[in-house]
């Protein structure tokens, strides 16, 4: 099945768009398209046979790659493409990746320029030495899929139900940097609204830089610095929120580049309101979250979308609908999808993709029966925490600059949790400006700024302890086909309608009973499950190819602005 996006697609000019939107430079080769593939059991491919196509970057496994097979482990995923370059002298030139899933080596020339583990954040290689005008590059890839110690999401070998048909190699942009010798390499931005001012970290090989920034077309900074440590001052900041999603535009030149970036003014916290339940509060001000729990994968891209449009498309929808949040399920997405949500004025809670096994009677069955008091100290074995620490800092450095984001989220369901009050204090150490929801749904250790629960099969009936922010961070989860636009093998969920005015009484009177209900007894949030039906889950308010809304889209935006209201008035029936 393709996409309206999909169906548009053209090979020869994909995804166009710089992957970096927040460290923006104009000199840049972008190497997507039509590449060749071959797959080994191990071995070396054959040079010169055997060779097929493949349109990156759409995953190995999904209908706009044009090979929908799953790589198991122990084979070897080879990719192949020549390109011409022609480096600027004096230039240092840098191979980039956006993703790769899950272990990459990379050959330019016949020449190793590196390797990569894990499947969801973007990494590089300088290849000034190797690079020449005609350049033959070659990258082995192999993937564990669940099998491994590395992140792989809801991607499983074995999969049906709530678990999607596995995706290997390259599912992101491809591209070449020039960079001067005075460069900047890297740029940490972070906001305070407190004592109104922004804090600018760089990383790079300059003596010093001109620091301009703009509000719209409005100069209203501009100053000269030799270090690495810059604070600009911002009296009277135009603040950021999902109803004015301002940006500004900041600009930094070296000696020999100007680079240019993005920030918003917002602060995110934890309040108390006046009947002593903590508050999510964005700006200082309280704020209903009222999300929708978002998978990303497309129905015929997988992980990576048609085009930009698509994601555009998608995320205008949610806002359309009356949702302020989106909790990013266990996949990290394009930097550019973040760039998005900063700009249409989208909150989002961002999973760290769960790794290790799921054991399906511990992590589902016996805490929907209610069993829920297991300690996490120490449940995975050294190797493992090592390589989620690695995965987990490799996420937080990645997307630290967005202004979406209002929370982190390491564990979800006992999933590969373990010493979670341990990981919450290492994600505040990095980055303080965000809350963290640190097991979200079961196996609470007091840790973390959020009291997580999720509820299906029953009435929410929440028991608020006035310590942390209450959030039902799942619920929901009714199935519904909508006949032609998703194509399950055999349909999932947790309550399934074949009768659309009854799917949409069930789903409004749900939140009626889950949500409205309980604002007054310390609910500040929500995540209803899900944004769009993926294989055999048909429980998404989109169905797959995203043409179709199954639940009414007035009566859904009404019912947001009623509990926004509810939230904010205390109009709670």
């Amino acid at each position: 099945m393709r996409s309206v996006w999909g169906a548009q697609l053209n090979p020869v000019n994909i995804w166009q768009e710089y992957p970096r939107p927040q460290l923006v430079r104009d000199n840049w080769i972008n190497l997507n398209g039509p590449w060749l593939y071959q797959v080994t059991n191990g071995e070396e491919p054959n040079l010169y046979d055997g060779w097929k196509s493949i349109l990156v970057p759409f995953p190995y496994g999904t209908e706009l790659s044009g090979v929908q097979e799953v790589l198991q482990p122990g084979q070897v995923l080879w990719y192949k493409r020549d390109f011409s370059c022609n480096p600027p002298e004096g230039s240092r030139t840098m191979l980039n990746f956006e993703a790769v899933d899950q272990h990459c080596t990379v050959y330019l020339n016949g020449e190793l320029v590196g390797t990569h583990h894990g499947g969801f954040t973007p990494f590089c290689f300088e290849v000034t030495l190797p690079i020449r005008r005609e350049n033959h590059l070659l990258i082995r890839v192999e993937d564990e899929s669940d099998q491994g110690l590395y992140a792989y999401g809801k991607q499983r070998l074995n999969h049906h139900g709530m678990w999607y048909t596995p995706q290997a190699g390259i599912w992101g942009t491809v591209w070449l940097e020039h960079l001067p010798k005075a460069a900047v390499e890297d740029l940490k931005l972070t906001p305070d609204v407190t004592h109104e001012a922004l804090y600018v970290n760089l990383g790079g090989s300059f003596s010093q830089v001109v620091i301009t920034v703009f509000a719209g077309a409005k100069l209203i900074h501009r100053g000269i610095t030799c270090n690495m440590e810059y604070t600009i001052p911002m009296p009277h900041a135009h603040l950021w929120s999902p109803e004015d999603p301002f940006l500004y535009t900041i600009y930094i030149q070296t000696e020999e580049e100007t680079v240019r970036s993005y920030f918003a003014m917002r602060k995110i916290s934890t309040m108390i309101d006046k009947h002593g339940y903590p508050r999510f509060a964005l700006n200082d001000k309280p704020l209903f979250l009222s999300g929708l729990l978002d998978q990303g994968i497309s129905v015929d891209g997988g992980y990576t979308f048609p085009s930009v449009e698509a994601m555009r498309c998608e995320l205008q929808t949610v806002k359309e609908l009356g949702f302020n949040m989106l909790r990013k399920h266990m996949k990290i997405e394009s930097r550019l999808w973040y760039s998005l949500c900063d700009q249409l004025g989208i909150l989002v809670m961002q999973d760290m993709p769960a790794s290790g096994a799921y054991d399906y009677w511990q992590m589902t069955v016996k805490p929907t029966l209610g069993f829920r008091n297991k300690q996490d100290r120490n449940t995975r074995p050294q190797d493992q925490m090592q390589v989620f620490t690695q995965e987990l800092d490799a996420m937080l450095d990645t997307l630290y600059n967005s202004p979406c984001i209002c929370a982190w989220v390491p564990f979800n369901e006992g999933w590969g949790q373990s010493d979670s009050a341990k990981i919450v204090r290492r994600i505040k150490a990095y980055d303080n400006t965000r809350l963290v929801d640190a097991a979200s749904g079961w196996f609470d250790q007091g840790a973390g700024d959020f009291q997580s629960d999720h509820c299906y099969f029953r009435a929410y009936h929440p028991h608020a302890k006035k310590e942390r922010i209450l959030l039902l961070s799942e619920f929901g989860g009714y199935s519904y086909l909508e006949v032609g636009h998703s194509l399950p093998k055999k349909l999932y969920g947790y309550q399934k309608f074949t009768n659309k005015v009854r799917y949409n009484d069930a789903v409004f009177a749900m939140f009626e009973r889950d949500v409205l209900a309980n604002i007054p007894k310390g609910l500040s949030g929500c995540v209803y499950t899900q944004l769009a039906d993926i294989e055999d889950e048909c429980n998404g308010i989109l169905s797959a190819d995203r043409e179709v809304c199954k639940l009414d889209a007035r009566r859904l935006k009404r019912m947001n602005n009623r509990i926004q209201r509810s939230f904010i008035y205390g109009e709670y029936k």
